[in-house]
């Protein structure tokens, strides 16, 4: 899959970048040095002047891709969950059967990102910047943000992927796109407690755990 994956191109809304930065040299930079800084300092640390230096370019060149750094907060965790939903769905492609396709989307959910020369981005590291970083970008104040759907696009169609997979399981669940947060939001707990906090849980020493720890919950749908 991870193969697969360096050919897929990741298409992000309008409301998360000024510029996009997926298309010239300059904006590849600063998304591949945001994640490696984002990963030693964490999201209150981090500055567009420190980018700045660490890429030997200037904040106004920052400024011109995003407006602020929650907004290229939002669009690393973004290109993250679609990238995500795109595993999802190549991993269910061709599954029939609900409970099965459950298992293989929480497999997707628990399983650790892997590097890739290819990338744009160490997205290994990227995974854990978004398990650390990522609730607090639902903390932001976002009346400033014209286009709010936008903004938690990627996010909302993973959890749409999910929910139709609790659909299939119990046509007349009424919250399947709450157990779909909820699976996703565990999952990112447990990976937080793998990479950072193993004491911390009984579940989260290895993947395979974290799968069965989560597929668990899925009982009652």
């Amino acid at each position: 899959m991870q193969r697969l994956l360096e050919y897929y191109s990741v298409q992000l809304d309008k409301a998360l970048y000024a510029k996009d930065p997926a298309v010239s040299d300059i904006g590849k930079e600063i998304l591949h040095h945001s994640v490696i800084l984002l990963a030693e300092e964490g999201l209150e640390a981090f500055t567009f002047k420190k980018l700045a230096q660490a890429m030997a370019s200037t904040e106004t060149t920052i400024y011109r891709y995003f407006h602020n750094k929650h907004q290229l907060m939002m669009y690393l965790c973004s290109w993250y969950w679609s990238q995500q939903e795109w595993k999802l769905v190549f991993a269910t492609a061709n599954i029939s059967e609900p409970k099965v396709q459950m298992e293989r989307a929480i497999e997707v959910l628990t399983s650790k990102t892997s590097a890739s020369k290819t990338q744009i981005m160490n997205e290994e590291l990227l995974q854990k910047v978004v398990c650390a970083e990522f609730g607090k970008v639902f903390d932001i104040h976002t009346k400033h943000i014209e286009d709010f759907e936008g903004y938690f696009a990627a996010y909302h169609n993973l959890c749409e992927r999910i929910a139709a997979i609790v659909q299939k399981l119990d046509k007349n669940n009424k919250h399947s796109m709450a157990w779909a947060q909820t699976l996703i939001e565990s999952s990112q707990r447990q990976l937080f407690f793998h990479f950072y906090r193993k004491k911390m849980s009984d579940c989260a020493k290895d993947e395979n755990t974290m799968k069965q720890f989560i597929l668990s919950l899925t009982s009652s749908i």
